[in-house]
């Protein structure tokens, strides 16, 4: 739904958003001023003012919790991509301790790696979806890790630690493929668009002076920055803001290194 808006500079896509809401307000106020009286009743004003206070409470209360909300969702994914990729690694290394009997094992994993950030990584981005391919390169490294066989018992204390890095892995791709595809239904935007337009449709019993216009303008804008905000963290490995997928990216070098060593 929101594929165009990523494809876009963030200027542009932040200035559609913020030059809607401020069309919006600032529109409405204009529009409002030749149908409705020039001269608005004062309490009619107080009552505007009182509502708008109100409505602006249980509207910044839904936004400022959906805020927090998707900007936690970001940061467990950055952490799991984080945890993943470091779950990788001491696997990697745990499965040297093997030698030649683990190099299938190993190549797996690499390939993995390579899948992760070749395949799976743009298809989160576009779709919000897991890879197919990537999914049948991890069963790969679990088909190519019971191949290996301990033969001492210090190997197979490490060959249950690869076994539990192993499942580390999984745990970590699967958080992060929650987060890929995890967004705030629809009805929150409903809710949060009625009830910011209705908090600017009170501005109209105020005069269309240009200081009001400007503070309208404002108002506009606020909102807009928390709906630009709200869009982009949402999708954590799409947009500007997006997580990078260096820590995946660097496994292959890093494991080419440990071999050398």
């Amino acid at each position: 739904m929101t594929d165009w808006y990523f494809t876009l500079p963030f200027w542009l896509s932040t200035a559609l958003v913020l030059g809607g809401c401020v069309a919006v307000g600032v529109g409405g106020r204009l529009a409002a001023a030749a149908l409705l009286p020039k001269r608005t009743p004062r309490l009619d004003t107080e009552l505007a003012a009182v509502l708008m206070t109100v409505t602006a409470t249980f509207i910044g209360i839904m936004l400022a919790f959906s805020a927090v909300q998707v900007w936690e969702a970001f940061r467990e994914a950055d952490q799991a991509v984080a945890a993943e990729a470091e779950s990788a690694a001491q696997l990697y290394r745990d499965l040297r301790a093997y030698g030649e009997g683990s190099r299938p094992a190993r190549q797996a994993l690499t390939a993995y790696a390579h899948s992760v950030v070749d395949d799976e990584w743009p298809r989160m981005a576009t779709d919000g979806v897991a890879s197919p391919k990537t999914a049948a390169a991890l069963v790969r490294v679990f088909d190519a890790l019971a191949s290996v066989e301990p033969v001492t018992p210090r190997q197979t204390v490490i060959y249950d630690e690869a076994l539990t890095k192993l499942n580390a892995v999984v745990e970590h791709r699967r958080t992060r493929l929650l987060a890929a595809h995890t967004t705030l239904p629809a009805l929150f935007w409903v809710v949060v668009l009625i009830g910011s337009a209705i908090i600017v449709s009170y501005t109209v019993t105020y005069p269309a002076t240009p200081l009001n216009l400007l503070l309208i303008a404002g108002l506009s804008v606020s909102l807009g920055l928390i709906f630009v905000f709200i869009i982009d963290v949402q999708h954590p490995f799409d947009g500007w803001v997006s997580i990078s997928p260096a820590e995946m990216q660097g496994l292959p070098a890093l494991f080419a290194q440990l071999d050398a060593g």
